[in-house]
């Protein structure tokens, strides 16, 4: 059994220790087991602590059995080490985990909601709450209470209870499992309840406690938070953002919103018009094709690379090409710095050709995937040079 100091301490930085079992891994890193440590062992939705024991990386850190497992980039060499923790990680995830009883506490007492899982994790952290719907006024309402502990500055304590003197206390979820001894993590008159977590000593170190979004997830409601350090980080990248798009836009921050509705009706605008310019286009795009096509025997032979267009716009001009009468049309696309390209082959039913055998041919000689009818074949991949070679070798098997 190991000495789990941060049940003692949790703002315990650094300590010495013996080493009790060393592992060795197939990847040359190490399992080290030490007589006592500061490194919480991954658990509870909580991540491990990482640090040096010495000079060496602690990369992993799980709990087998009671004894604590530290996975160290090297085998370390002496009887005994000095350990040294990532205080920055560990100090992040102590604000993340009180914020998250406090918030959990929140939702409960507002609206009855449980939490049934939480995550805590590098990019996101977040609990899931029993309840069909979550609007943004009870959002804000919870945040609010939220932070309204945050600023009492309450004391956060944690002590172990024998399972019998449970009944003492008034938990907001009772224990997973019948443990001999319960560790209860409790915050005066807001939240009592069990955890194996690391956390603050007072609420105000969780800082500022901010949702960010919420969606409906597995029959419940999934909130997504940070707290801290982690809130001011989020705050200046959202700050960033206003305040470069109040510059753009030349109005004040908190005209932004006004200003971004704008800008969205006026690209819808834009767009509606854009795309009726290239129906129009098409159409002129589309008889040039015909009139200019070769003509064989009673058909046309229409054959064009054009580079900008894309997939739809492809299939699109190929039937209005077909629409002008009996026709063969073969168009390729692609571009360079998007890494794509298109082939749309079609002709005029009755016409004795294979489409689907020409798009195979080409599709070999650039890459790519696609298929379809002896009158209809289409497909596409990233970008080759070889785009406009496998459109003139197409036309000149058309009819082999």
């Amino acid at each position: 059994m190991t000495e789990k100091l941060y049940y003692i301490d949790c703002y315990q930085k650094e300590f010495t220790a013996k080493i009790k079992d060393l592992r060795a891994l197939e990847d040359g890193r190490c399992g080290v087991v030490l007589d006592r440590t500061a490194f919480y062992p991954e658990g509870g939705g909580q991540p491990c602590d990482k640090g040096w024991l010495d000079d060496i990386p602690v990369v992993e850190v799980y709990d087998d059995n009671g004894s604590v497992v530290h996975i160290t980039a090297a085998r370390p060499t002496t009887e005994t080490v000095h350990g040294r923790l990532d205080w920055e990680r560990r100090f992040d995830h102590m604000q993340q985990h009180s914020g998250e009883h406090v918030l959990s506490a929140v939702f409960s007492d507002l609206f009855g909601g449980e939490n049934i899982g939480f995550h805590l994790g590098s990019e996101a952290v977040y609990i899931d709450v029993t309840m069909e719907t979550l609007s943004a006024h009870q959002a804000a309402a919870a945040e609010k209470a939220a932070n309204d502990v945050v600023f009492a500055n309450l004391p956060v304590e944690s002590a172990f209870v024998a399972g019998g003197g449970l009944a003492g206390y008034k938990l907001r979820k009772q224990p997973a499992k019948g443990f001999a001894n319960i560790r209860l993590v409790s915050m005066a008159g807001v939240d009592c309840c069990p955890c194996g977590g690391t956390h603050v000593a007072a609420s105000g170190e969780i800082g500022l406690i901010k949702i960010r979004s919420w969606e409906r997830k597995a029959g419940a409601i999934r909130v997504d938070f940070v707290c801290g350090g982690r809130a001011l980080e989020d705050y200046r990248q959202n700050s960033a953002v206003a305040r470069d798009l109040s510059v753009q836009w030349s109005v004040p921050v908190a005209e932004v919103p006004a200003a971004a509705e704008r800008q969205q009706s006026k690209l819808e605008t834009l767009t509606g018009q854009l795309l009726a310019a290239k129906r129009e286009l098409a159409v002129y795009r589309a008889e040039a094709l015909y009139e200019k096509a070769d003509s064989i025997s009673d058909m046309k032979l229409a054959v064009s690379f054009i580079p900008e267009a894309s997939a739809a716009e492809l299939s699109d001009l190929s039937r209005a090409v077909l629409a002008r009468g009996r026709a063969v049309v073969l168009l390729a696309a692609g571009s360079a710095e998007l890494d794509k390209s298109h082939f749309v082959f079609a002709c005029t039913p009755g016409v004795p050709a294979d489409m689907g055998r020409l798009l195979k041919k080409s599709l070999a000689l650039t890459g790519g995937k696609g298929g379809g009818s002896a009158h209809w074949a289409q497909g596409g991949g990233s970008w080759s040079d070889k785009l406009e070679n496998a459109l003139r070798e197409a036309r000149s098997d058309v009819f082999n």
